[in-house]
C-alpha cells in the first residue's frame, strides 16, 4: 500500500479559500479604479456639455439680456411674413426711412424651414443709412440682407449732400416648419 499521509488535511482548503479571497479583492479594487477613472472622465465631458450649452445660450442672447429668435412663429407662414412685414415698417419709423413699397415675395422651404422674402424701396439720408442697415442685423428673429441697391433720390433740392438715397432692400426671413 501507500505508505503517504496528509499531516494537515485542510491546508489545500485553505489555500484555496485564500486565492478566492485574494482574487475576489484584487477585482473589488480594481473595478473601484476603473469606476473613478471613468466618473472623472464622465465629470470632464458633463462639464464640456455644460460649457458648449451655456456658450449658445449667451450666442442667444441680445446686449439687453432678451433671447435672440432665429425664426418667426406664428400659425401660418402668410401671418409670419405679414409679422415681418410690419417689423419692418417699425424698423422704417425708428430710422426716419420713407417706405414707398412693401412687396411680399414667395415663401419656399429652405433646409427645414420657409424662407420669407420682401422687397423694399424707399428713401433715407445717407447719415441714417448705417444705422438702418445696423437695425437688421440686430433684429430678433433674424432678418438677412439678400441684396441692397442704392442711388440718389431725385428732388427739387439741388445741394448734393443733403439729397437723400433711394434705397431697395431685399430681405428673407425664416418660420420653422
Amino acid at each position: 500500500m501507500n505508505s503517504f499521509t496528509f499531516h494537515n488535511p485542510t491546508l489545500v482548503r485553505r489555500f484555496g479559500t485564500l486565492i478566492v479571497i485574494g482574487t475576489s479583492a484584487l477585482l473589488i479594487v480594481l473595478a473601484i479604479f476603473i469606476a473613478n477613472i471613468a466618473q472623472s472622465t464622465y465629470s470632464e465631458i458633463a462639464q464640456q456639455q455644460r460649457t458648449i450649452a451655456e456658450a449658445q445660450r449667451l450666442q442667444d442672447v441680445d446686449m439687453d439680456g432678451n433671447e435672440k429668435l432665429t425664426f418667426y412663429r406664428s400659425e401660418t407662414p402668410q401671418l409670419a411674413q405679414a409679422q415681418m412685414q410690419s417689423d419692418m415698417q417699425a424698423i422704417a419709423q425708428q430710422n426716419e426711412v420713407r417706405l414707398e413699397v412693401i412687396r411680399a415675395d414667395q415663401i419656399e422651404p429652405a433646409n427645414g424651414s420657409l424662407r420669407m422674402a420682401l422687397t423694399l424701396n424707399g428713401v433715407v439720408l445717407e447719415s441714417q443709412l448705417g444705422a438702418y442697415l445696423e437695425s437688421f442685423a440686430n433684429h430678433s428673429p433674424m432678418i438677412v440682407v439678400e441684396s441692397v441697391n442704392l442711388r440718389r433720390a431725385r428732388t427739387r433740392n439741388n445741394n448734393i449732400d443733403n439729397r437723400p438715397l433711394a434705397v431697395q432692400l431685399k430681405l428673407s426671413g425664416f418660420v420653422a416648419q
